[in-house]
């Protein structure tokens, strides 16, 4: 670990081998240069848990070295964890183009945060500390004012790849500079991170410009109402459905906070022509036919409570699934989302509505991040020594190096290292060396970080075997029992017989018994609430073959 010292470490604080939660940290002896703070998505296993952000325990002790946290872009997997992290980040200044301030101000406007937001000169270079100057390079995405950083060090020169891909008519207009990538690799690549995601993809990402024939296909189509869904902070599919609704007559209605968020500040940018006598307000669309409006719905991967959840379970106040209503889900399935939407899907049939999604018309969404070709046209414009592949899972870097070797990069210069590796750029060479530690850090409703696995296996067994609670009353004077057990339980049995009596008439005698062993002394409380546990967990498991969870409540009289 200590010939460390002299190179210049990258650490992922999100975790290499992961799509979401981007945080990346370059770090020299004297300075830290932070890419992106974004968050991620829990698991299914994660029960109660809202989104998952890094880990910056490895960042303690270091602040006074942290020079800025520039942005990429302004993905909620990029920039999500900053109202949940700036708190333990005091000072620190945030750099980033006009689109991701916006959105990010809005962020730290709903949770009460200031801090000190400073917008880039992408023509300019930016020098933070004494050794990193970063040039910013735009590129395309599924958003506006997405940047690649090419990263001058005295280690060696380093290319930040981004979500990205090569689309030569971008909606916005705003095409790849291509012309700093060759300057890049005129001035000497050590190191390329690149955007994998679609590495098992063989050819280009289509372009975004079309959609707009898709979109004019669905819409012809569509009976009633056209309600749309996709990712909030997708600028660019947004402003199809727009342009392609007013196209139509239609008028369009925005349904979801975070779609409003986002369309009001590309608005004020000038990324959505959306006059105001295009716009319907949600409490006024029943006003109108149902072909004459579009509904742009928040809520693409079903996420509870979303939009599109309340309306198809029809909870929303203004707006009910009607037959005749055409629904379009314009996304990719989030990994782990899938089961929920398809559920979703089928809810939203139910109503009455025709439905289109990925699984039956994948032309409905295009990706954002670029295919083999547009991967490899990247590494043939920059030219790196050595790669590494970010923004993917673990299978998508290994296709990612195997692309690298057909194009006759070695494979000892392809990094694939593990979740929480370090990596070490000295002059001229670039390797794996030790670990951090890190863990999963779980934001909970307004707790961060305080749910860790213990809460989590509890949460497991309250949803899959659920709970029992034994409860008693004793004398606080004589130690004898007042009354109890009584024992009521949920998500577990109700009313069920065995032997011609109900379980839990049988589990009040076993709790009654444990206090017929003491003699109905009850001064030591605590083995009293071990031993009763323990028999009824005994006593379930061999009625029921489950295991809930028990609890033992003493209540002194």
């Amino acid at each position: 670990m200590e010939k460390q010292n002299n190179n210049l470490k990258i650490i992922s604080l999100g975790g290499f081998g992961h799509v979401t939660k981007n945080m990346f940290v370059y770090e020299t002896p004297q300075d830290i240069l932070i890419v992106d703070c974004g968050m991620g998505f829990p698991d299914e296993e994660m029960l109660g848990v809202d989104l998952v952000i890094p880990d910056i325990t490895y960042l303690k002790d270091k602040y006074t070295k942290i020079r800025g946290i520039v942005l990429t872009h302004g993905h909620e997997d990029h920039i999500g964890a900053l109202p949940y992290l700036l708190p333990k980040l005091p000072k620190v200044p945030i750099f980033g183009s006009r689109l991701v301030l916006a959105l990010l101000q809005e962020k730290l406007k709903e949770n009460r945060l200031m801090a000190d937001l400073r917008e880039i000169n992408r023509q300019k270079e930016l020098s933070l500390g004494s050794d990193f100057k970063i040039n910013f390079i735009q590129v395309t995405h599924s958003i506006p004012e997405t940047f690649h950083f090419f990263i001058k060090t005295p280690y060696g020169n380093i290319y930040h790849g981004t979500d990205f891909k090569f689309d030569w008519t971008p909606i916005d207009g705003a095409r790849v500079e291509v012309e700093k990538m060759v300057e890049a690799s005129r001035q000497g690549v050590l190191f390329l991170l690149s955007d994998c995601l679609r590495s098992e993809r063989g050819g280009h990402t289509p372009s975004e410009h079309n959609l707009i024939d898709i979109f004019e296909r669905e819409i012809r189509k569509a009976r009633g109402r056209f309600i749309v869904t996709t990712m909030s902070s997708n600028i660019s599919r947004l402003k199809t459905a727009i342009d392609v609704s007013r196209k139509f007559g239609r008028r369009v209605a925005l349904v979801g906070r975070s779609i409003e968020r986002v369309i009001k500040i590309s608005r004020s940018l000038g990324y959505i022509n959306f006059p105001e006598n295009l716009e319907v307000k949600v409490d006024k669309v029943k006003n109108y036919p149902p072909r004459q409006v579009t509904l742009l719905v928040a809520g693409s991967q079903a996420q509870t409570g979303s939009a599109l959840d309340r309306i198809a379970s029809g909870e929303h106040r203004h707006i009910n699934i009607q037959p005749g209503d055409t629904v379009v889900f314009s996304s990719d399935y989030i990994p782990g989302n899938e089961s929920s939407i398809q559920l979703l899907v089928d809810l939203l049939m139910r109503k009455g509505a025709e439905v289109s999604y990925m699984d039956i018309s994948e032309d409905l969404h295009v990706s954002g991040h670029g295919a083999q070709d547009d991967l490899s046209l990247l590494i043939s414009l920059v030219k790196p020594q050595f790669l590494l592949p970010i923004g993917g899972g673990f299978r998508q870097m290994k296709q990612y190096a195997l692309l690298a070797q057909r194009m006759g990069y070695k494979k000892e210069v392809i990094l694939l290292p593990q979740s929480s590796d370090i990596i070490c750029v000295g002059k001229g060479r670039v390797s794996i060396g030790g670990k951090i530690e890190a863990r999963e850090v779980m934001v909970d409703g307004l707790g961060v970080g305080d749910v860790g696995k213990v809460i989590l296996r509890d949460r497991e067994v309250l949803a899959k075997e659920g709970v029992a609670i034994a409860i008693l009353g004793i004398d606080q004077n004589n130690s004898s029992l007042v009354f109890g057990p009584e024992i009521v339980s949920r998500g577990f049995i109700y009313g069920q017989i065995r032997d011609g009596r109900e379980i839990l008439d049988l589990a009040r005698e076993e709790a009654k018994a444990v206090l017929v062993d003491t003699k109905n002394k009850l001064t030591n409380l605590k083995i009293i609430r071990e031993k009763i546990q323990s028999r009824l967990e005994k006593f379930f498991y061999k009625t029921t073959g489950r295991w809930p969870m028990v609890l033992v409540v003493v209540i002194k009289v």
